[in-house]
C-alpha cells in the first residue's frame, strides 16, 4: 500500500529551487511501514524526463514540472511499486509523504550480539576488553579525545608517566618501572629497542590496549623475543581501512540506480528469478563490529543492505547501498563486513549467475557483554 499526502504550500525559498517561476516542485520523503527512511527509491513523473532518488533520510526533490496534475511513480526493489496523483503549481512546492509496503521475503538476518563473535585481531581486543584488567581505547575513544600525539592519549592511563628528559623522543613508563613497556603492532613485537610511541598517529588505530605488567598481561603477550613483559605491554591494532562509500560523480549512477538498470537489462537477477539464491559462506563468516558507542549505550539497530553477488561469489562493492538503517554508524560496520565476506553464488538452470541480495543485519547489545565502568 502506498499512502501519499500532496498539499500546495507557498514558499519563497522553494521557487528559487524550482529554477524558473513557471516550474513546479515536488519535495517529499519515502519511508517503510514502521517509519524508517527508505534510501534509493526511484521517483519519476509520467511524461517527464526528470527523476529523483531518495537519500539516506528518505528525502527527495523533483523540479521542472509543468502545472497541473502529475502521475508520480515510486519504485524500490523489495517494495510494492505504486503511483499517485499529485498537483504541481508554478513557483510552489508540493510536499509529499510516501509509505512503501515491503513485499520481498527477507533472508534470515545476520545477528550481531555485542562483539563477542568477532574473529581476527579485533575479536581478541573486545574479548579481552570484556574480561581483562588492562586499559582499552576503541576507535570511538580515540576520535572523541582527538589527541595530537600518542602520549597525549596514554596520559589518561593511571600510573603511566611520560618523560623526554634524556632523548628527543618521549619515554613511557608504567607503574614506576625503569624499563620501557613491550610494544606490539598488530600482534608483532617491536623489539629493536625502545619504541617511540609518538612516531605513530593514534588516529590510525582501531584499538589500543595498555597493561601495567606481570599477570595483568594476556598470556599470549607476556614474553616474546627474550624481552620481559614485567615493565608493561602496549598493544596497537591498526585500522583495516575506511569502509566509507566512494562519492559518485554527478554523471554516475548511484548504486541503487545501477542495480535497477542491471535488473532491467537482465544482467543481474533477483532472488525470485533464480533456482538457488546467493547465500553467505557459513565457513567464512565475517561479523560486523558493533559500534562501541552504541554498544556501550545498549542501543540496538538494524540495517537492510543491498548489493550484487557475482557468479564468482564476490560482492560488487560498487553496488553496495542501504535500503533502511536505524543509525548510520551501523552502516559503516556492515559495509566493511560485507566487503570481506565470501558468498555462495546463485544458480539458474545449472549455471552460476549474478544476483542482487538484500541482507538484513540485526545489532543486539549483549546483556552479559561486560560494559566497563570508567
Amino acid at each position: 500500500m502506498l499512502l501519499a499526502l500532496a498539499a500546495i504550500v507557498p514558499s519563497a525559498g522553494a521557487s528559487a529551487q524550482a529554477g524558473t517561476r513557471g516550474n513546479g516542485v515536488l519535495r517529499g520523503t519515502v519511508v517503510n511501514g514502521i517509519g524508517l527512511p527508505v534510501e534509493g527509491a526511484q521517483i519519476t513523473v509520467a511524461g517527464a524526463s526528470g527523476s529523483a532518488e531518495s537519500n539516506e533520510r528518505g528525502e527527495f526533490i523533483l523540479g521542472g514540472l509543468v502545472a497541473g496534475e502529475q502521475l508520480l511513480r515510486v519504485r524500490r526493489l523489495g517494495f510494492r511499486p505504486d503511483s499517485i496523483t499529485v498537483v504541481a503549481t508554478p513557483g510552489k512546492v508540493a510536499p509529499v509523504s510516501i509509505v512503501l509496503e515491503r513485499v520481498a521475503v527477507e533472508l534470515a538476518a545476520v545477528t550481531v550480539r555485542g562483539n563477542r563473535e568477532l574473529i581476527g585481531p579485533m575479536g581478541g581486543f573486545y574479548r579481552r576488553r570484556a574480561t581483562g584488567s588492562g586499559r582499552f581505547f576503541t576507535r570511538d575513544d580515540i576520535e572523541k579525545r582527538n589527541p595530537a600525539r600518542m602520549t597525549d592519549l596514554l596520559r589518561a592511563v593511571p600510573g603511566l608517566n611520560v618523560s623526554s628528559q634524556r632523548t628527543a623522543m618521549s619515554n613511557v613508563r608504567l607503574r614506576g618501572a625503569r624499563c620501557a613497556p613491550v610494544v606490539f603492532l598488530d600482534g608483532h613485537g617491536l623489539t629493536a629497542g625502545e619504541f617511540d610511541l609518538d612516531a605513530v598517529d593514534p588516529r590510525s588505530f582501531d584499538g589500543i590496549e595498555v597493561y601495567s605488567g606481570g599477570a595483568s598481561v594476556p598470556v599470549e603477550f607476556q614474553r616474546t623475543f627474550r624481552m620481559s613483559s614485567s615493565c608493561g605491554t602496549i598493544l596497537l591494532w591498526s585500522k583495516r581501512g575506511e569502509p566509507r562509500a566512494r562519492a559518485a560523480k554527478a554523471t554516475e549512477l548511484t548504486p541503487a540506480a545501477l542495480i535497477a538498470k542491471m535488473i532491467e537489462q537482465r544482467s543481474v537477477l533477483t532472488a525470485s528469478d533464480v533456482d538457488t539464491a546467493a547465500r553467505m559462506d557459513s565457513t567464512q563468516l565475517v561479523m560486523p563490529v558493533y559500534p562501541p558507542s552504541l554498544y556501550e549505550s545498549s542501543i540496538p539497530g538494524r540495517v537492510l543492505a543491498e548489493f550484487v553477488v557475482s557468479a564468482d561469489g564476490d560482492v560488487d562493492m560498487q553496488t553496495f547501498n542501504v535500503v533502511t538503517a536505524t543509525h548510520r554508524s551501523f552502516v559503516d560496520a556492515v559495509r566493511l563486513a560485507v566487503r570481506e565476506q565470501r558468498f555462495r553464488a546463485a544458480s539458474r538452470a545449472g549455471k552460476l549467475v549474478h544476483q542482487v541480495v538484500q541482507l538484513p543485519f540485526d545489532f543486539l547489545p549483549d546483556s552479559t557483554g561486560g560494559r566497563r565502568k570508567r
